[in-house]
């Protein structure tokens, strides 16, 4: 196993799953990216103009997280990598992980963006359905 992608989109899910991806990247000296997906805003009920402040805070937002998320990595011996996508959040980490040759997609069973009352969420589900490696979610 050379490279793994990890999901996070701020969730405690998605800090457990990245606890693990670190830990697998460690173990297996694999290299580590770390993907958060802007979810596009499909809303008719708001103007464009509301539409795009909303978007704009959002990725401000995944901008701050990334970083929190990189403070935590520092000083940890491993390759990393840090992406920002916009779109559909399953879409992005399949086209990423396509991309990449990622040996094994970690995720966790559900996000911020996910319905908890699900045993897995939307996002984490498509994942494993299209994935074109092993994923791993974490609970």
């Amino acid at each position: 196993m050379k490279r793994i992608l990890v999901a996070h989109d701020g969730s405690r899910q998605s800090e457990k799953a990245l606890k693990e991806a670190i830990r697998l990247a460690t173990s297996f000296g694999a290299s580590l990216t770390v993907i958060s997906v802007v979810p596009e805003l499909y809303l008719t009920e708001i103007t464009d103009i509301d539409r795009e402040n909303l978007s704009e805070l959002l990725i401000a937002e995944t901008k701050s997280l990334m970083n929190r998320v990189k403070t935590s990595l520092k000083g940890k011996k491993i390759r990393q990598k840090f992406l920002i996508r916009q779109g559909s959040p399953a879409d992005r980490i399949i086209d990423t992980a396509i991309k990449q040759k990622t040996d094994l997609i970690v995720t966790g069973s559900y996000g911020r963006h996910g319905a908890k009352r699900f045993l897995m969420g939307s996002v984490s589900s498509k994942i494993v359905d299209h994935a074109p490696c092993s994923v791993l979610v974490v609970k």
